[in-house]
């Protein structure tokens, strides 16, 4: 079963060319916009989006200051951040993802590089709840390193600090996974075009203001609609279904690391893991491991 959900997942990626940017785009493709139109705002404020073009360019901005010096990535680091906090949440982390990996591919064993990178993972993660988890994930995967000064004290902050980012992320993996989703269930999967009702003789995508009969029209906006739903459910629980497992190991393994270096502050760990994590098995897991681990020191 698992080997099939992975390589339905692989054709599913590949036919709908990236979950994230196509889904992004669903209704404006459906209603006919203009592929090259700029991002602007709705009426109450919602954002339309326009071209994947903006986004496209500015990832190769980044890029192109590989050759330069640190302060000048940095500068134009900045500059996207607050730009795209003012565009699109989903997009604004996978810019904030392509950041930290530019900075990161600098070298973390540089400390100045590491400091830039999980200062920008930061300031993304404090808005986490408005994008998608995968990119959560992905960006908490920068606060990975573990002690980076000798004073004590910034340790206890720094670990304390960086569990509730790991953990954050955690909690939204057992709150938002939906076990019961089955990817492979035809009832799940959104189509690439909607077909307009057999009665109009219109081709699948053709926009609902084509279609002159308002009973006709209703129901191609519901179908429309309904498809939106699926194509969100998907872009929602794939990632939770493909990656959840992988990344809970990870969590769990940087937390009990964290916490098996002294001083060690169980009952602290103890207290976050009962705000957290729901799974008492998970709980007791990586309490008795660095329980394990500090009689060993």
């Amino acid at each position: 079963m698992r080997v099939k959900l992975v390589f339905l997942s692989i054709l599913w990626l590949a036919a709908f060319g990236g979950l994230t940017e196509s889904f992004a785009r669903s209704k404006e493709v459906l209603a006919g916009a203009d592929s090259a139109s700029s991002f602007k705002r709705g009426d109450g404020g919602h954002l339309i989006v326009g071209s994947e073009n903006d986004y496209q360019a500015d990832i190769n901005r980044l890029i192109k200051l590989r050759s330069h010096p640190l302060n000048e990535l940095i500068g134009l680091a900045s500059q996207l951040e607050a730009k795209w906090r003012q565009l699109d949440w989903n997009s604004y982390a996978r810019i904030m993802i392509g950041v930290c990996s530019e900075i990161s591919n600098r070298g973390l064993n540089n400390e100045q590089i590491r400091e830039q990178s999980e200062r920008f993972a930061r300031v993304a993660l404090s808005h986490s709840h408005l994008f998608l988890w995968e990119h959560e994930s992905m960006l908490v995967g920068w606060l990975g390193y573990q002690r980076s000064d000798s004073d004590v004290n910034v340790w206890l902050r720094e670990r304390r600090e960086k569990a509730k980012y790991w953990l954050h992320a955690l909690r939204r993996l057992e709150k938002d996974r939906d076990p019961s989703f089955d990817i492979n269930d035809r009832r799940n999967q959104p189509s690439m075009r909607v077909s307009p009702p057999y009665e109009t003789n219109l081709p699948p995508g053709s926009p609902p203001s084509a279609i002159k009969d308002p009973v006709l029209r209703a129901r191609y906006e519901s179908a429309i609609a309904e498809n939106k739903r699926k194509s969100q459910r998907v872009e929602q629980q794939l990632p939770l279904l493909l990656h959840g497992p992988q990344f809970k190991t990870r969590a769990e393994r940087w937390l009990i690391q964290a916490y098996s270096q002294p001083p060690t502050r169980t009952e602290e760990l103890k207290r976050y893991l009962s705000i957290y994590v729901q799974d008492k098995t998970s709980r007791q897991r990586i309490l008795s491991e660095v329980e394990k681990s500090s009689r060993s020191h």
